[in-house]
């Protein structure tokens, strides 16, 4: 214990000052519950005797009562009778009177108790000469007026001093009661009075040894979360302030060294960074989560300084970069449709904007990366492919249809006649001829989406409607192939703004696919059903050998054929579709598996 009170003395002087108030407490609540607890059996036993002795005089009052009426009749009725009367109440009286003499409460009645038993017996005396078979009535009359009635008087007046007294006592009892509680009250009183000047006292000197510590201490950790962390705080004494004194300055001592080595990483990983950025020819921008530039490297700044940017991005690409904050998603386009052009001096610059969303170890949100894509040099040979692939298809079909038109006319015989030989020759010819056209064609439509030369004409159409009218113009011709053609339309689909007369060879190529490909007697499926963020995925369904998965990536590329694939084609079809969709602001995909059939679909948005 003494070497607790050495190594702890605030807390000790704590302890102490808690335990006599405990103590205090402890000591007026364990007698007020001892007086509490005897109270009521006290009082109890009191009032019950009270009670008793008053419920006995009162019967004693009743059997005089009845004695003296039992006296009076038997002067005029049968003795005989009155006497059974007179003994059963005198009985009565007798052992009402005993009880009384066992009654704790009479004790202090005792003389008042011998007197009504010494004129009980004379009464009763007088009585039983009165009540003698050989007694005349004027005798009887002469007893009953000189000594019954005298008797009966006496003991009425004993009897009413009895319960007098008992009166008395029960309001000595309710008097008792009064002062146990004001004791009681006084007490408490007195207990918590103590109890509050020693909890006063204690708190004021407690008060005056802590306080000023404390105060020192705050001022401290204000002047360190200021920055200043060369701060003291000087020991007062040896207790546990003093210990928390001496901690603080440690800590203190430790955080100064940190901040030290940290600033020191902080320079160098800031240095770091910054050259990282700077090695990036690409335009880079840091903002934070309200659009703000925080950062930009080299590339960035000078980008910034030719187009005036003012701290800002372009409408563009604040839009898109908002956009991804508040769809926690980063926005990585992958095709051409999203590259701005900006003007940098007199030369045209196309940028592919690529937003990441930066996020610290809890996946909060911190910032968001805009970095800007050079694609002026892809974009010029893109176009110039374009343009090539436009030129020589434009260039070869002019030919092509003069050879066409001049095998038509031979396989007519408009010339001259031909052997049969001659004639398969022509007729070999001019398929090839309609194929290249054909494919001279549908070269000529891509160049022409990928150059944006095909306008569309949208309207808004209901998935459901849409669907039904391709159903419609689709069916002979799956029918002629043997195979069955069903609609699977979802409920509740928003419509679609589409140029319907663009948007039908989509559909027409997966279904000539889904022809070429299925088992006599299969059924495809056009469907209509919900995408996400309010859009709608309409495909087409067969039951065909399906595609393996390594080929799901390039099918839709230009002249790709599934290897092994005995079906005849360009394999250009599939491309064409796929930038009729991107036109549309779209996409497409397949699903599949090796015998579980193909799936080819494209998800537009709703309005």
């Amino acid at each position: 214990m003494i070497n607790f009170l050495l190594q702890y003395k605030l807390r000790a002087r704590i302890f102490i000052s808690l335990i006599l108030f405990s103590l205090i407490i402890v000591a007026v609540g364990a007698y007020t519950l001892v007086l509490s607890n005897q109270l009521p059996t006290t009082v109890g036993d009191t009032v019950t005797c009270n009670y008793h002795a008053d419920s006995a005089a009162q019967e004693m009052m009743v059997a005089l009562s009845r004695m003296d009426f039992a006296l009076a009749r038997s002067r005029t009725d049968d003795k005989a009778a009155m006497r059974l009367m007179f003994d059963t109440n005198a009985r009565i009286f007798e052992e009402n009177l005993e009880a009384q003499f066992t009654n704790v409460a009479m004790i202090s009645n005792s003389e008042l108790l011998l007197q009504l038993r010494t004129n009980f017996s004379a009464l009763r005396f007088v009585a039983n000469e009165m009540l003698t078979p050989e007694s005349l009535r004027a005798e009887q009359r002469s007893l009953y007026d000189n000594q019954i009635v005298q008797r009966k008087l006496g003991i009425d007046l004993l009897l009413a001093k009895l319960r007098d007294a008992v009166r008395e006592n029960i309001l000595a009892t309710g008097k008792t009661i009064q002062r146990l509680s004001r004791n009681v009250t006084g007490l408490l009183i007195l207990g918590l009075t103590i109890a509050l000047l020693i909890s006063a006292y204690t708190s004021y000197k407690l008060g005056k040894a802590i306080l000023k510590p404390i105060q020192t201490l705050t001022r401290a950790a204000r002047s360190i979360g200021q920055g200043n962390l060369d701060v003291t705080v000087p020991v007062y004494s040896n207790d546990e302030l003093g210990t928390l004194a001496t901690t603080f300055n440690k800590m203190a001592a430790q955080l100064n060294t940190y901040r030290q080595s940290t600033t020191e990483q902080i320079v160098r990983l800031h240095r770091t960074m910054e050259s990282a950025l700077a090695s990036f020819t690409d335009p880079v921008f840091i903002l934070d989560n309200d659009g703000r530039i925080e950062l930009k490297n080299r590339a960035a700044q000078e980008l910034s300084s030719q187009l005036s940017f003012d701290g800002a991005l372009p409408p563009k690409l604040a839009t898109a970069a908002a956009k991804a904050i508040e769809t926690s998603k980063d926005f990585l386009p992958d095709n051409f449709d999203q590259v701005i052009t900006l003007r940098v001096t007199a030369d045209e610059k196309s940028f592919l904007p690529l937003i990441h969303l930066m996020r610290d170890s809890d996946a909060r949100h911190i910032g968001v990366a805009v970095v800007l894509h050079d694609v002026t040099r892809f974009r010029l040979l893109n176009d110039a492919k374009t343009n090539l692939v436009a030129t020589v298809s434009h260039e070869l079909k002019t030919p092509l249809t003069s050879v066409r038109m001049v095998l038509h006319l031979l396989s007519e015989k408009s010339l001259g006649p031909l052997n049969k030989n001659q004639s398969d020759l022509i007729e070999t010819a001019r398929k090839d001829c309609e194929r290249l056209l054909k494919m001279l064609d549908e070269l000529l439509d891509i160049a022409r989406l990928e150059a944006g030369a095909s306008s569309l004409a949208r309207d808004k159409i209901n998935p459901a409607t849409l669907v039904k009218f391709i159903h419609d113009e689709a069916l002979a011709g799956v029918k002629a192939g043997g195979l069955n053609l069903v609609c699977d339309i979802s409920q509740s689909l928003p419509d679609v703004m589409v140029d319907q007369q663009q948007i039908s060879p989509v559909f027409h190529n997966f279904i000539s696919n889904a022809v070429k490909h299925s088992p006599a007697g299969t059924t495809i499926v056009i469907a209509a059903a919900a995408a996400p963020d309010n859009g709608v995925q309409f495909s087409v369904r067969d039951e065909g050998a399906g595609i393996a998965e390594e080929h799901h990536g390039l099918i839709f590329d230009r002249f790709y054929r599934v290897p092994g694939q005995t079906k005849r084609g360009v394999g250009l079809g599939l491309s064409i579709a796929r930038e009729i969709v991107l036109a549309h602001g779209g996409r497409v995909g397949v699903h599949s598996e090796p015998g579980k059939g193909c799936e080819f679909y494209f998800v537009l948005n709703g309005v």
